[in-house]
């Protein structure tokens, strides 16, 4: 079962370091993550997408990739879905919004740190290297990764929609 997919994440880079946010409020709070957010009512995936990144970091981005779709089971919120993004940043300037702290890292840091979400580490690789879009299932028990699965994308993903709840395969 497909859960609905709500959410945005992205991650910026900058030659070889990536932008991301120490999340000041839940789900991860106190984890490195990506910049994203809510999808809002008639917005499509894409333009969510650029909407957070001017938002959360005031950083303009030419073109956006998209990197697949993730989502969880058992984690510390219901069953839910998000698209996955990355764009080259025009600079290394950024304006935080108080969703938490940004900070360039290494993509050593973001691929193999403990402080950075665990999921973060299995598909961001291959998103940066702009492998073909797939999707990432998680499953969660008690906090931690239980299991993973990677497959082909659904036929119904289409990232320039616009968002109607309920309205997913």
């Amino acid at each position: 079962m497909i859960t609905e997919l709500k959410y945005t994440v992205g991650f910026l880079t900058f030659a070889e370091d990536i932008l991301l946010l120490l999340r000041n409020n839940a789900p991860n709070a106190g984890k490195w993550n990506g910049i994203g957010g809510h999808i809002e009512v008639g917005e499509s995936a894409y333009q969510c997408m650029q909407r957070e990144i001017m938002e959360e970091a005031n950083i303009p981005v030419a073109e956006m990739a998209f990197g697949g779709i993730l989502t969880w089971d058992g984690f510390e919120i219901p069953p839910g879905g998000l698209y996955i993004f990355s764009a080259a940043a025009a600079h290394r300037q950024f304006v935080e919004n108080g969703e938490g702290t940004l900070a360039w890292h290494s993509r050593q840091f973001a691929f193999n740190s403990t402080e950075v979400v665990d999921n973060i580490h299995i598909f961001l690789p291959p998103v940066l290297a702009g492998a073909t879009p797939l999707h990432y299932h998680f499953v969660y028990d008690d906090g931690l990764m239980a299991a993973r699965r990677i497959s082909t994308l659904p036929a119904w993903v289409d990232i320039y929609r616009p968002y109607i709840p309920g309205d997913e395969g």
